[in-house]
């Protein structure tokens, strides 16, 4: 029979005014938060989201992070769920939903750009604790420190750099009758993607491949909009005007073929152009091609993020429940109860 996500008594059980008691059902992976939570004078009736204008909405890990949320939110349509990044801070960059009720559900909680969500101010919560303890976490129901948060779920993992320094963090949200344990294994899956990408970095091209525009000879001419381009996308649209399949020029800079789609169609929109023949016509004449050498092993994180991309988010969201809920088991110390089935 389906279950409810793990919960804990009602607010006058959850601890008593001016009380340090805290809730004995409350699971040993949410128990350290919620005596941070208290130690940073918060209480459980208080909800203030603080805000700050000075979101980096447009840095290496919002770009980066945009095309597997894009995909995120469009494999997640109908089930309920939304997609949020936050900064190494807690703070919101950006959020992704097919659905507007789910966006109208972010609100009410403020889980929006700008929106700080460390848990020295919002207490115990999947982003905040995510941040705190630097590996993935999940807050159910009412595990949530705050009140106004009892009735959402969340599951958040880590985002790292090229030396496992945390820089952000991917969560997925929805109300806690929503809640599946399968949102775990797809949030960490995400992340690791966006991590391999960012570990590859927009220089990160096997040796021996076809030069870029480097040299005076192989300048690009003067094109308009093409200083308005990323290194990245400025490095997608040469190879693509080199006559390389998205799948391939992916391969030479060790992003998935589904990035390569998203910087095409940024491209295409910030240079005034509706197809890689008119990419190709607005480049001019094509260059000298050098004669590819021998090819080079990829690094270890294009390695990874090439098997994350064997496994679609169908699949994922297809597989078994059980397979599910034995990674939330890995990643809590005990299972979260609800099986309800994603759509």
């Amino acid at each position: 029979m389906p279950q409810q996500p793990p919960q804990v008594p009602e607010q006058s059980g959850r601890m008593a005014a001016g009380s340090w008691d805290l809730p004995g059902r409350l699971r040993q992976d949410i128990l350290p938060s919620w005596k941070r939570s208290l130690l940073a004078g918060l209480t459980p009736e208080r909800f203030k989201v603080p805000r700050a204008t000075d979101v980096d909405e447009d840095g290496p890990l919002a770009w980066t992070a945009a095309p597997v949320m894009a995909r995120l939110a469009e494999e997640l349509e109908g089930t309920g769920i939304g997609i949020l990044l936050a900064d190494s801070r807690g703070q919101l960059i950006s959020r992704r939903s097919g659905e507007r009720h789910v966006l109208r559900l972010l609100d009410k909680i403020e889980l929006a750009p700008g929106s700080l969500y460390d848990e020295d101010h919002i207490g115990t919560n999947a982003i905040g604790t995510a941040v705190v303890q630097a590996r993935p976490s999940v807050v159910a129901g009412q595990e949530h420190f705050a009140d106004a948060l009892g009735r959402m779920a969340c599951a958040a993992s880590p985002v790292t750099d090229a030396d496992g320094q945390l820089i952000g963090v991917l969560d997925l949200t929805c109300a806690a009758r929503d809640f599946n344990p399968l949102m775990l294994p797809l949030v960490k899956h995400a992340a690791a993607e966006i991590t391999a990408e960012l570990a590859a970095g927009p220089l990160a091209i096997a040796q021996g491949s076809l030069p870029l525009r480097t040299g005076p000879q192989d300048a690009m001419p003067p094109v308009p909009g093409w200083a308005d381009l990323t290194d990245t996308q400025r490095m997608v649209a040469e190879l693509v005007i080199d006559g390389l399949t998205n799948r391939v020029a992916g391969a030479r800079l060790f992003l998935s073929r589904h990035t390569v789609d998203f910087h095409l169609r940024q491209i295409y929109r910030k240079l005034g152009v509706r197809s890689r023949v008119e990419l190709a016509r607005l480049a001019g004449p094509p260059r000298p091609k050098a004669l590819p050498g021998p090819a080079t092993p990829p690094i270890a994180a294009a390695q990874h993020d090439a098997k994350l991309q064997g496994l679609g988010w169908a699949e994922l969201l297809s597989s078994r429940n059980d397979q599910g809920l034995r990674e939330l088991a890995d990643v809590t110390g005990q299972p979260v109860a609800g099986t309800r089935r994603l759509r």
